[in-house]
C-alpha cells in the first residue's frame, strides 16, 4: 500500500505542473465550452504579439515590413498580399535573411487571408492604389472607388477570423475607408470603437518635422497634433499648442498659418516633385511603422501615446462637437485608453470648421458603401471653395 502511495506522490507534481498551462476537458460539451471561451478571451494564455499587414507588396507595406522586422516587440510578422503582381513571397524572403528576432510569414491569394489574419494582434491595411493624390474633389472618390472591395473584403475578414485585432486602416482615402472598415464591423457585430483607428501620423510627423526645423530644435523633444481627418482638406495641424510653445518664442501668426498650409499640401507638393502621381512612400511607410510599432507597445509593454489617429470620440462634445475626429490617443493593453483634445487658436478653430463639411462628407461616403444606404452628397459640397484661399501669401522659407 505504501509503495502505491509513494508512486502517486512522485506523479502528483508533473500533473499539476501540466494543469496550469493547458485546459483538460472530459466531454464533448466540456470541449465545446472551452472552444467558446477561448473566442471571448482577449488575450490568450501565451500572447502570439503577430501584426498582420495586409498589402505587404506595395512600397508603403514593403517599408513597413522592413521596419517592423527590427522590433523586438513583435513575435511574427505576417505578410499578405491579393495583387498577383506584387510577389510577396520574395519579399518575405527578402525580410528573412536580417538577424533579428520577428519571425515572417507570407501569403499570397485571398484563400490565405485566414491564414494570415489568425491570431493576430493588429491587422494593418496598407494595400491598394496609392496613383493619386488625395484632395477634396473628384480624384479622393475614385482612389475610394478603386479600393473600396480591397478595404472592405479585409474587414469582412477581421470580423471573422480575428475580431479582437486591432484595426488600423491606412489605405487611401484614410477618411472614407475607416468609416467603411468601422461600419462593416458594426453591420457583422464585431465593431469596438476602441479598436479602429484611421492611421493619421504622417500628417503629425510632417507637422513635427516643419515645426522642429523652423525652431532649430531636435524633432524627437518636439510633439505637433494633428486634428479633424486624414485628408488634405480635413486635416488641421494645431501648431498653437506644440511644445515648445510658438507664442512663447513670439512666433507670428502668418508664419503658423503657412506651416499649416504646407502640411495640408505636402501630398501634392511630393506629387509633383517626384512627376510620377505617386505619394510619398518613404515618409508614409516610416510613419506607418512607428504607429504600428506604438500600438504594440502599448498592448504588451506599458500605455503609449498615438500622435494623431482618426477614432470615434468616446466624448463628442469635448472633442469640438465631433463624433468622429482625429486626435492624439494612448494605446493600452485592451485598446484605446484615453482620449486627448489639445486646445485650437482662433485661425485653427475656423480651419476646423471648414474641415468639418468634407471630413463628414467622406465619412458618409464609406457609411453608405457599408450598410447599403443611399449617397447623397454633402449640402456644404455644392458650393465650391478653393481651400488654399486662407493663405494667400507666398509663405516664409523653413
Amino acid at each position: 500500500m505504501l509503495k502505491h502511495v509513494k508512486f502517486l506522490r512522485r506523479l502528483t507534481p508533473y500533473v499539476t505542473q501540466r494543469a496550469t498551462f493547458q485546459n483538460f476537458v472530459m466531454s464533448d460539451a466540456l470541449a465545446q465550452l472551452d472552444s467558446e471561451c477561448e473566442k471571448c478571451c482577449y488575450n490568450p494564455r501565451v500572447p502570439p504579439r503577430k501584426v498582420a499587414i495586409i498589402g505587404a507588396g506595395t512600397d508603403v507595406g514593403q517599408i513597413v515590413s522592413l521596419v517592423l522586422k527590427q522590433q523586438r516587440v513583435i513575435k511574427t510578422l505576417a505578410l499578405y498580399e491579393n495583387e498577383p503582381d506584387r510577389g510577396v513571397l520574395g519579399v518575405a524572403t527578402d525580410l528573412a535573411h536580417i538577424d533579428t528576432s520577428p519571425e515572417i510569414e507570407a501569403y499570397q491569394g485571398k484563400q490565405f487571408l485566414k491564414n494570415a489574419l489568425h491570431d493576430a494582434d493588429v491587422v494593418l491595411i496598407c494595400g491598394g492604389c496609392y496613383e493619386l493624390p488625395p484632395c477634396c474633389c473628384e480624384p479622393d472618390r475614385e482612389l475610394f472607388f478603386k479600393n473600396l472591395r480591397f478595404v472592405r473584403t479585409t474587414a469582412i475578414a477581421v470580423s471573422q477570423f480575428c475580431p479582437y485585432a486591432i484595426l488600423a486602416v491606412q489605405t487611401p482615402p484614410v477618411d472614407c475607408n475607416y468609416a467603411l472598415c468601422a461600419h462593416t464591423l458594426k453591420v457583422l457585430g464585431t465593431y469596438n470603437p476602441r479598436r479602429v483607428l484611421g492611421v493619421n501620423s504622417v500628417n503629425a510627423m510632417r507637422a513635427n518635422q516643419l515645426y522642429a526645423s523652423m525652431m532649430g530644435d531636435d524633432p524627437s523633444k518636439s510633439s505637433v497634433a494633428v486634428v479633424g481627418g486624414c485628408g488634405r482638406c480635413t486635416r488641421v495641424p494645431v501648431f498653437s499648442a506644440a511644445k515648445p510653445n510658438p507664442f512663447d518664442c513670439n512666433v507670428p501668426k502668418k508664419t503658423l498659418n503657412c506651416l499649416s498650409r504646407l502640411v495640408r499640401e505636402a501630398d501634392d507638393i511630393i506629387c509633383r516633385v517626384k512627376s510620377n502621381n505617386e505619394q510619398g512612400h518613404l515618409s508614409i511607410g516610416f510613419s506607418t511603422a512607428r504607429f504600428v510599432l506604438n500600438i504594440m507597445k502599448g498592448m504588451f509593454e506599458t500605455p503609449t501615446t498615438l500622435d494623431s489617429a482618426l477614432v470615434e470620440q468616446s466624448d463628442p462634445e469635448k472633442c469640438y462637437g465631433m463624433p468622429v475626429c482625429a486626435t492624439p490617443v494612448t494605446v493600452g493593453r485592451f485598446g484605446i485608453e484615453q482620449y486627448t483634445i489639445p486646445e485650437l487658436s482662433e485661425d485653427e478653430q475656423q480651419l476646423l470648421t471648414e474641415a468639418k463639411c468634407d471630413l463628414e462628407d467622406m465619412l458618409n461616403l464609406g457609411r453608405c458603401y457599408a450598410t447599403g444606404d443611399e449617397y447623397s452628397l454633402h449640402p456644404c459640397k455644392y458650393y465650391y471653395y478653393d481651400p488654399r484661399d486662407y493663405c494667400g501669401t507666398p509663405c516664409p522659407q523653413v
